[in-house]
């Protein structure tokens, strides 16, 4: 069954049920904010930062020093997942409330900025997993999740350069399944420099652009160096301050493969999809994203990083529904005939690293990188 919407354009059945479902849920409030769903955090995620402050100020113990630095770890992916609510606007549904709260909650708490994460989430959301588009997925030199990124030289339009596609890429690129979790371990730093590099429009992000608060994103970022170098160098020792500092950062990582998992595994293509009822919105999401599987209890690890087709499909719906809304989502797929795709946690990092294994092998060898070397110089 296909219909044409007001625009002329063909819409297949599946189509034209999402689009009710979606206005279906406006109707009856799904996305009515749910305020006292934070304020109810708020104490724990307080308690937690002072648990850390204590540990740091209050002890010369190495140990309870490594249990503050793992503390920060824990407290600033809640950071990121109250972040990623207020970069969708959905935690008050005022786009100016959501985003000044960003300042403090993104900037100021993680050192991870709220102005250039949502300049580079929101291309994700529109064009996820497009090889030459989608930001989230340009890591070269040192990831690739489709061999197109080895074959060809692609122009980055988030990042307006050419991908680097060199020697080093080949070699990096064929053992990425064993550099995932060691980059993941310390990722965290390249989100700081493109935070501040965007804030104060230097480097790659040299450009005209109109900045939001351009100021009081620069500020924000530098409390929170002041407040974290201040902390680190009230600790006795230096062995003290780099365990503390290490592990923050370091586990922190679990962050960043909470982040990728549920792409890097999955589809992904060159150019812009949208084009037709097989390539649409509904079918491009459910293609590129996975959910991860984990029971009630475990809610408060993923911080609703686990639904992220049902997020993908409904950017701005409130992250307590996501769960009941994976449920109808499940039912409507079913009835479609459409796959929505999720696997348990530890079994979708054993597929991801297995597709990165995958595109890791069709790189040039050894022996085909020093002919090309060869003839080079030749």
């Amino acid at each position: 069954l296909v219909k044409d919407d007001e625009e002329g354009d063909h819409l297949d059945e599946a189509t034209v049920a999402f689009r009710e479902l979606t206005a279906q849920f406006k109707k009856d409030g799904w996305y009515k904010p749910d305020m006292w769903y934070y304020y109810r955090k708020i104490p724990l995620y307080a308690s937690l930062f002072g648990a850390v402050v204590y540990g740091v100020l209050c002890s010369d113990s190495l140990l309870v020093h490594a249990f503050a630095g793992v503390g920060l770890a824990l407290f600033w992916q809640q950071m990121a997942f109250v972040g990623h609510d207020l970069g969708h606007n959905s935690v008050t549904h005022d786009r100016a409330t959501d985003c000044d709260l960003g300042l403090i909650v993104g900037n100021l708490l993680t050192g991870i900025s709220i102005g250039w994460w949502k300049r580079s989430h929101n291309v994700h959301h529109i064009v996820t997993n497009s090889c030459e588009n989608d930001p989230d997925i340009q890591h070269l030199p040192i990831f690739a999740i489709n061999p197109l990124f080895l074959t060809q030289y692609m122009r980055s339009t988030f990042y307006e350069h050419q991908m680097q596609l060199n020697r080093w890429a080949h070699l990096l690129v064929r053992y990425q399944h064993y550099l995932y979790f060691p980059v993941m371990s310390v990722a965290r730093f390249n989100l700081y420099f493109h935070g501040m590099a965007h804030a104060l429009g230097v480097g790659i992000y040299n450009r005209e652009e109109k900045i939001w608060k351009r100021n009081l994103q620069v500020l924000t970022l530098l409390g929170f160096w002041a407040w974290l170098i201040a902390l680190t160098l009230s600790l006795p020792t230096w062995t003290s301050r780099i365990v503390f500092i290490g592990l923050a950062n370091g586990l922190a990582g679990i962050l960043h493969v909470q982040i990728t998992l549920s792409h890097f595994c999955m589809h992904s293509y060159s150019g812009i999809t949208y084009d037709n009822a097989e390539n649409g919105f509904l079918r491009t999401q459910l293609k590129t994203s996975l959910d991860i599987e984990c029971p009630t209890w475990m809610d408060w690890f993923h911080g609703g990083l686990q639904f992220q087709v049902v997020h993908h499909l409904w950017p701005r719906m409130p992250r307590c529904r996501l769960r009941r809304l994976s449920e109808i989502l499940e039912a409507f797929c079913a009835s479609h005939g459409l796959e929505y795709q999720h696997e348990p946690f530890i079994r979708a990092n054993g597929i991801m690293l297995k597709k990165l294994k995958e595109v890791g092998e069709t790189t040039k060898t050894f022996s085909e990188l020093f002919g090309d070397s060869m003839l080079l110089q030749g």
